[in-house]
């Protein structure tokens, strides 16, 4: 499954800014060369999730930007909806008309609803903490591999 480097980047700064929750702002320059992300764009997705009270904004000279709530309480889809909107969770437009359609047309889309409903609730379960945690079970055990099977 592929995503937009939109929520790709975006899910970049927000676990960088969970990573320092309570120790206070990053600037935007910080997170941009951390991550290997382009200024001008880290902005853009910076202003959307602040937009939709992911992340909020600190003036100053010691301000740049906070995750706007613990990570424990920010979910991937909190941030999946916020840099994709709630479209991301609808891969079909509309439901066929059952009467004129073949049963593998319904199964179909009986299949990308289901798909849809497990992504939307895997992702409500995962939050910005949990994901940080592993990370550093992970970097702890010194693993030369990350090819680790998740589950969701």
């Amino acid at each position: 499954m592929k995503f937009s480097t939109r929520t790709l980047y975006g899910l970049k700064a927000v676990l960088a800014l969970a990573g320092r929750f309570g120790e206070g702002s990053l600037a935007v320059s910080q997170i941009a060369r951390q991550e290997s992300i382009s200024t001008p764009y880290l902005e853009q997705i910076l202003n959307a999730l602040k937009k939709n009270g992911l992340v909020k904004s600190v003036r100053g000279p010691q301000g740049g930007y906070v995750l706007d709530r613990k990570p424990s309480e920010v979910t991937l889809e909190d941030l999946f909806c916020a840099l994709e909107g709630k479209k991301f969770f609808s891969a079909v437009a509309s439901p066929p008309a059952v009467s004129t359609s073949t049963e593998t047309t319904i199964a179909g889309f009986i299949f990308w609803r289901k798909f849809e409903s497990l992504l939307q609730e895997g992702l409500s379960r995962v939050t910005l903490k949990e994901l940080l945690d592993e990370a550093r079970r992970l970097k702890k055990t010194k693993s030369t591999s990350l090819q680790t099977t998740f589950h969701i």
